[in-house]
C-alpha cells in the first residue's frame, strides 16, 4: 500500500512554482496513492518586478500547473504595498487567519528556515507556529536553488519520485516566464543526486521531518 494513501497534506509555500520545484513529484505520488494535497500560496499573483511576468501571466501559469498535477490550490489574499507588490509579514493576525483555513490536515509541509528568500523564511515561521496544533507531522522542503546555503538541514526523508518525475517536469514547464530549460534540468539533476542514495537510476525529493506524532 502507498504510504500516502488517504492522508491529507497541506503544502504552505510563499509563491506559485515553489511547490512544483520542491515537491512536484511528491504531489503526484500522493494523489496517485489516494491521498489529498492542498497548496496554500501565501504571496498571491500580483505585480512583478520582472517585466516578463505580471499577475495575469503568473496566475495562468499556476493554473496550468495545477491542471498537470491535479492538486488543490488556494491563494492567501496577501496585503499589498502602495506599489502593488505583496507585503507578507509574520504577525499574530496572519497566524490566526491562516490557521482558520488550514485545518484538518495530517501533514504540514513548508520551506526551511535557512532559505535565501525572505518570504520563504516567513512561511517557515508561520508553519512552525501552525504546527503546534493538530498536524501529525511537520516537514520542511529541500528546495534548489534556495538550499545552496543550508548549514543545518537534516534530510531524513527521501521520497522516491522516479515514476512521477515526468509530472514534475511538465508542471515546471508551465512556468515559462520563470523556469528556463537549464533551470529545470538543474532541479531534476539535484533530484537525481538525492535519488542515487536510494539506488541506481532512482530520483528523489528530500525533506526534513521536524516531528512525527505517534498516537
Amino acid at each position: 500500500m502507498n504510504a500516502f494513501c488517504q492522508r491529507k497534506f497541506l503544502i504552505l509555500t510563499a509563491h506559485p512554482d515553489d511547490a512544483e520545484a520542491a515537491c512536484g513529484g511528491l504531489i503526484s505520488k500522493i494523489l496517485a496513492g489516494g491521498g489529498a494535497v492542498t497548496n496554500l500560496i501565501m504571496v498571491r499573483p500580483s505585480k512583478e518586478i520582472n517585466s516578463k511576468r505580471d499577475e495575469t501571466i503568473v496566475r495562468s501559469e499556476l493554473y496550468r500547473s495545477q491542471g498537470v498535477l491535479k492538486h488543490t490550490v488556494e491563494c492567501y489574499q496577501t496585503p499589498l504595498h502602495e506599489d502593488g507588490r505583496p507585503n507578507l509579514v509574520l504577525s499574530n493576525n496572519l497566524i490566526t487567519e491562516v490557521e482558520m483555513v488550514a485545518k484538518d490536515y495530517d501533514v504540514l509541509i513548508t520551506h526551511w528556515r535557512e532559505d535565501t528568500h525572505q518570504e520563504h523564511r516567513v512561511c517557515y515561521e508561520l508553519g512552525l507556529s501552525m504546527s503546534r496544533k493538530s498536524y501529525q507531522e511537520f516537514w520542511c522542503m529541500d528546495q534548489a536553488p534556495y538550499n545552496l546555503r543550508y548549514e543545518n538541514f537534516n534530510a531524513n526523508l527521501y521520497v522516491d519520485i522516479t515514476d512521477h518525475v515526468q509530472h514534475k517536469i511538465r508542471a515546471l514547464e508551465c512556468y515559462k516566464s520563470y523556469f528556463t530549460q537549464v533551470a529545470i534540468e538543474q532541479i531534476i539533476n539535484y533530484n537525481r543526486h538525492r535519488g542515487s542514495f536510494l539506488g541506481e537510476g532512482r530520483i528523489a525529493e528530500t525533506f526534513s521531518v521536524q516531528y512525527q506524532k505517534i498516537t
